[in-house]
């Protein structure tokens, strides 16, 4: 047989083989995911609530070049405490994302079914409408169960975040991509008097145990008007921090980053 005929053979019948795995699932990476070193700790920076005090949080993410998730009730949006409509358009033309939170920041793992539809689907189905592209969820209190994982799904998400489950001693960082997209966890929520050395702490003992992903949820920005706060002075060195460790393999990215996935259309509740 000659060169020629062997090499068409072995071409071939490669193509076969990488084509049963492809169909086997062998080769498929997981939806959504972008494939990155093994060791990269990704940090979201995040905001629950949508109160009108992290608005500021803009100038100081532009100036570093970053960006975050804002998760919103879009029951609240515009009262006096919340962010506007229009200050949520600017975040996301920034390059924000903007998640759900529920209509009235509801624990939708104590409602019955019909009731959670309703605060998931028509939360997201209002952000839709203002011309927001929400595709990450948060849910409120960190309380769900496999029921509100499915709701959440269902309503066109496709992550949702609780609180905890990741700390500085046992679990360093969620997996990415996570084993359930739609339980992703946290490190413990920074409050009131949490020191930017602590926060820091939580990004570089992932970074020292091989990466991954960490979630940094405020709530906040303010000098003492909320348990759970950060002042702008302690925010402002936290991604002065962030960016001086660029070059060690920490980033910055949106949860729309890291999860990836279409923006799907609006469900009715």
């Amino acid at each position: 047989m000659n060169r020629r005929v062997t090499h068409t053979i072995a071409k071939y019948a490669g193509l076969l083989v990488v084509l049963g795995l492809i169909a086997g699932g062998v080769l498929l990476l997981p939806r959504h995911y972008t494939a990155r070193a093994a060791a990269t700790t990704v940090v979201t920076i995040e905001f629950d609530d949508g109160n009108a005090d992290v608005y500021q949080a803009l100038a100081m993410l532009n100036a570093h070049g970053m960006h975050a998730t804002f998760y919103v009730n879009t029951g609240f949006i515009g009262d006096s405490t919340h962010l506007t409509y229009t200050q949520l358009q600017q975040l996301f033309a920034a390059g924000n994302d903007i998640g759900g939170h529920t209509l009235t920041h509801t624990d939708i793992k104590k409602l019955k079914t019909a009731d959670a539809r309703q605060q998931v689907c028509q939360d997201r189905d209002n952000l839709l409408a203002n011309g927001l592209q929400p595709t990450a969820f948060a849910y409120p209190f960190g309380s769900f169960d496999a029921g509100s994982e499915q709701i959440v799904a269902a309503c066109g998400y496709n992550s949702g975040r609780g609180v905890s489950g990741v700390n500085d001693t046992r679990v360093f960082a969620e997996t990415i991509p996570p084993a359930d997209p739609y339980a992703t966890r946290t490190p413990p929520n920074p409050k009131q008097g949490t020191t930017v050395a602590t926060i820091e702490g939580y990004v570089t003992a992932a970074a020292q145990n091989g990466g991954g992903w960490v979630q940094l949820v405020f709530h906040h920005i303010c000098n003492q008007c909320d348990a759970y706060s950060i002042t702008a002075a302690n925010f402002q060195a936290l991604l002065d921090w962030l960016q001086s460790n660029g070059s060690s393999g920490i980033v910055v990215e949106t949860t729309n980053q890291v999860i990836g996935g279409p923006v799907n259309p609006p469900v009715a509740p």
